[in-house]
């Protein structure tokens, strides 16, 4: 049994409050303070290494007025890994802070659902709605991938490698996946942007960002569908996941944390 050590890497920080956080709420009791982590996530074990997405920048954490902590993908160093070693980068979806930096992955082959690819590169991505969503040279970016053969199209589930499982979810953008990874402890379900936060999740509350709302619904099921007593559910952008888990090592004290 292929088993994996799960690390959250947590890059750029804004302020937020609650209300910006639930599709729909216009609730007065929920103008409280709710800031939101950005992360990426690493799947490693003594024979593959997978990142899943990869964050921004900092030039676009100040074109979107995001707090820059560090280069996720420098922050990879510290925990013993080199990008010409990772197979596999899992991009979630393609919205701008889970594909900012794929440059950094020249060896890499990205894994990402045939319908988000084929949303946006189609003829609705660029309307008001939709394009604040993400940045066009990604986009491009992944075009020219796929010319070069350096992307595997997923279109449902699929185990990428042993003990690796990415669902398609949508619902947030149209080909959103989820991945569950196997490790020592049980399953660790790395939820993306199906849940930005525990109570997304727990209080079966969509997201404000919504591609098609029932779907929200749907993938909430699934991850359910998909879980067990042992599994760890992990949102996509809670700063809890800092609190909740504990660092590897003292430097990386409120970098990053391994997920058991």
């Amino acid at each position: 049994m292929n088993t994996y050590e799960v690390y959250a890497i947590k890059y750029a920080e804004r302020d937020a409050i609650a209300n910006n956080h639930y599709h729909g709420s216009n609730d007065a009791h929920e103008n409280y303070y709710m800031p939101m982590d950005y992360f990426i996530w690493v799947a490693k074990s003594k024979e593959y290494t997978v990142v899943i997405d990869v964050g921004f920048n900092e030039t676009i954490a100040n074109k979107r007025g995001r707090t820059f902590l560090r280069c996720p993908i420098k922050t990879l160093e510290k925990l013993d890994i080199e990008v010409k070693d990772v197979p596999y980068v899992v991009l979630t979806h393609m919205h701008y802070d889970h594909v900012g930096n794929l440059m950094k992955f020249p060896h890499s082959t990205f894994v990402i659902q045939e319908k988000e690819m084929s949303f946006w590169t189609g003829k609705h991505a660029s309307r008001g709605e939709y394009k604040h969503l993400i940045e066009v040279e990604d986009i491009v970016h992944l075009v020219r991938e796929n010319f070069k053969g350096k992307i595997t199209f997923v279109s449902d589930h699929k185990e990428i490698l042993p003990g690796i499982t990415v669902y398609n979810a949508g619902g947030h953008s149209p080909g959103l996946q989820f991945v569950k990874v196997q490790t020592e402890q049980g399953n660790v379900i790395l939820t993306s942007d199906v849940s930005h936060f525990y109570t997304n999740f727990e209080e079966d509350r969509p997201f404000t960002i919504v591609h098609e709302l029932s779907k929200m619904y749907d993938a909430f099921d699934l991850v359910r569908s998909v879980s067990d007593d042992s599994t760890i559910i992990v949102p996509g952008h809670d700063p809890k996941v800092m609190e909740r888990f504990s660092s590897p090592t003292t430097e990386l004290n409120g970098i990053a944390v391994q997920i058991k």
